[in-house]
């Protein structure tokens, strides 16, 4: 800030006249520099102030309060939405209206007192224009009348106990590393799961829903957990690992922690209802993390142990903080559409529907699925309560960050294996890599070929198999299955399946000369009758080049394009 005499400098002669005016201060020149130093002197004066106070209006003066109480400086936007603007007027309007005489509003009565200014600044979420108390002002003024008004929200009656979602979330990704372990997962260019892939997930998720999934695959890849290799999806051991051995609490708080801090998710442009441009400039200097973190203090303002209305919190952001992701108090030059219309949503009058959608959106969806909040529904929408993980995530209570050991694993004589509750993920992890689920709650698997053989053909050995079993059970393997372990092992690969090309001849001869030819021979993967052979299928290419190159094949004809253009393929 700056001190009043700084303010004045940037007036001309018609303003400083109509302040001077409208307190009763007399100038005795028209020279400007020396009417500023006679009007400095005068506005800062106590007797005047304590005059200039006396005769605002209680609208201005619960205006200087609010202004006061933001330590004496507030972003112009902010301000004027609350107390108006100040009507620009040139020099001789101003003195043909006499505007302070009838104030427009709390802002022009406070500007025509001289008791704000306004100016360009910068705060932490950038440069802006301001209204500002100057410094030397600030002393002489009473501190503001009344406190900042509470962040209320309206309590009511709900279940008697809330829904945790956070270890459904919890499971999903648990379910997803899985798969991901287990198949040969390979995206879209755009990072979208192919159909079979899908409906393998969506055969084990607790909530099959897409944009959840989208979502919860966001995480993984913000945790580092998941990296392609020639276009499949592989696992980082070490931190899904280290995920896996934590406790349930700090698996989920983990989730909770990647989303909070993530600069990349954007969740105003996940809202359904609202369709981002992402490609203008303000969503470059959207900031995500300062948007959650203004969200989630004024949460953890709320009732630890009560339900609330959705509708309440909503109305109570709007009041307190409603520029919480524009802080510059920008409401047209951001290019959002409401999806539904196609229409842009700008201007203050379209909050509800911008700003409101996403506090909502927040609530029942995200804050929903990592298990921060419980939502169910009341006789007036939406009602919301802080969970156990919600309350320890906010900091409202201490974490319970306590590793546990894990019961042993079960192994029936049947080939059953049960993981007693709390099921240990990294165990499960393990078992999934060679059994076939059963159950989830008992949590049950089974021992079979088919899972046997689906760790055997990634490169997992019987021996890593059967030292898992001893040590996760503490005990040993019964004979029996042990016995059957071993037998499936023998089994496998005594069968191959490949896919190969036919080679025919008509003469026997010409299938030896090929055989034994070094252009072709290579090629030649099995002779399985005298004029029959197999061929790999990725070495088909090269084998037709040699065998027209030893014109046993007429060349491919090239097509030609109209106007004896060649087409040259690609």
């Amino acid at each position: 800030m700056a001190p009043l005499h700084r303010f004045l400098v940037d007036y001309d002669m018609a303003m400083l006249r109509a302040l001077a005016q409208n307190r009763g201060v007399p100038l005795s020149t028209n020279h400007q520099p020396e009417a500023v130093d006679q009007l400095a002197a005068a506005l800062v004066d106590p007797l005047s102030v304590r005059i200039a106070l006396a005769r605002l209006s209680p609208p201005a003066r619960t205006a200087l309060d609010a202004l006061m109480a933001a330590g004496g400086k507030m972003r112009t936007s902010r301000f004027g939405r609350r107390f108006g603007a100040v009507r620009p007027l040139g020099p001789g309007r101003l003195q043909r209206e006499s505007p302070w005489q009838e104030p427009a509003n709390p802002t022009e009565e406070l500007w025509y007192a001289g008791l704000i200014f306004r100016g360009f600044d910068q705060d932490e979420s950038g440069p802006g224009e301001f209204f500002f108390i100057p410094d030397d002002l600030i002393p002489l003024l009473p501190p503001p009348r009344s406190a900042p008004a509470p962040f209320v929200v309206e309590l009511v009656a709900g279940p008697p106990a809330g829904e945790n979602d956070g270890p459904a979330l919890v499971h999903d990704l648990f379910v997803y590393l899985v798969v991901i372990q287990n198949h040969d997962v390979r995206p879209y260019a755009d990072g979208r799961l192919g159909r079979t892939d899908r409906e393998v997930l969506r055969a084990r998720l607790i909530d099959a829903d897409d944009r959840r999934l989208t979502f919860l695959r966001h995480l993984a890849d913000r945790l580092g957990w998941v990296t392609r290799q020639e276009g499949y999806l592989c696992l980082k051991a070490t931190p899904v690992r280290r995920w896996l051995t934590a406790s349930p609490e700090r698996q989920l708080a983990t989730l909770q922690e990647a989303w909070r801090d993530d600069p990349r998710w954007i969740d105003l442009c996940h809202v359904p209802s609202l369709q981002c441009d992402e490609k203008t400039p303000w969503l470059r200097r959207y900031d995500p993390v300062a948007v959650r973190r203004t969200l989630l203090d004024r949460l953890a303002l709320c009732p630890p142990d009560a339900w609330w209305t959705l509708a309440s919190f909503v109305a109570a952001m709007k009041e307190h903080d409603p520029d919480f992701q524009r802080p510059d108090g920008d409401y047209d030059s951001w290019y959002i559409r409401d999806t539904a219309s196609g229409t842009y949503l700008s201007g203050f009058e379209t909050w509800d529907r911008v700003e409101g959608a996403l506090i909502a959106d927040l609530l029942t969806n995200t804050l929903r699925w990592l298990g921060i909040v419980s939502v169910s529904s009341g006789p007036s929408g939406s009602i919301c309560r802080l969970t156990e993980a919600g309350k320890r995530f906010l900091g409202m209570v201490p974490s319970q960050d306590e590793t546990r050991p894990a019961p042993p694993l079960a192994i029936g004589s049947d080939l059953s294996l049960e993981l007693p509750p709390p099921a240990n993920l990294y165990t499960r992890f393990q078992v999934e890599r060679f059994a076939e689920l059963e159950s989830e709650t008992p949590c049950r698997y089974r021992l079979t070929s088919r899972g046997l053989g689906r760790a055997l053909s990634r490169d997992v050995r019987l021996e890593q198999v059967l030292a898992f079993l001893r040590q996760a059970s503490r005990a040993p393997i019964p004979p029996a299955v042990e016995e059957r372990l071993r037998l499936w092992a023998r089994r496998l690969g005594q069968v191959r399946l490949e896919e190969a090309v036919v080679l025919r001849v008509r003469d026997p001869e010409l299938l030896q000369e090929l055989a034994t030819l070094p252009e072709t021979r290579t090629f030649i993967q099995e002779i399985v009758s005298p004029t029959i052979a197999l061929v790999r299928k990725q070495d088909l290419p090269r084998l037709q080049q040699e065998l027209r190159a030893l014109g046993h094949l007429a060349s491919s004809p090239t097509p030609k394009q109209p106007g004896g253009a060649v087409d040259k393929g690609t």
